[in-house]
């Protein structure tokens, strides 16, 4: 899930997120800052950049493991008016790993369901 918690200005809003339980571990769950960026020349990226935050208003839940994003991003070329490039960008730390091992092993879908959210976000 994903819900929209503050919109500090145009380019940058709060978001609290929860992922799905991994085999043996509790659901997780995130409190980010998403900043975006306009290309300044055509040939330039789109940029959105990710990391952890913490609000008062937004305490950690025994429900949830509470997990950081230290550093993560897109940066989103376009390539034509019908097809773009993008780049993933996250700095890992030991909690992540597992669920960074499943996306790449294929058992688990979460950097593609993130692809597709980003997807029809700039839409």
């Amino acid at each position: 899930t994903c819900e929209v918690l503050q919109a500090v200005n145009e380019d940058e809003k709060i978001y609290y997120v929860t992922s799905p339980p991994m085999t043996g571990h509790k659901p997780r769950d995130f409190v980010i800052l998403v900043s975006q960026r306009q290309p300044c020349k055509p040939s330039e990226p789109y940029i959105v950049a990710v990391k952890s935050v913490t609000l008062t208003s937004m305490p950690p839940s025994p429900e949830y493991c509470r997990s950081e994003i230290l550093c993560a991003g897109f940066q989103i070329y376009s390539d034509s008016n019908s097809s773009c490039m993008v780049c993933y960008f996250n700095q890992v730390t030991s909690g992540v790993m597992p669920y960074l091992a499943a996306n790449l092993t294929g058992s688990s879908k979460s950097i593609e369901d993130t692809a597709l959210e980003c997807m029809k976000y700039l839409e």
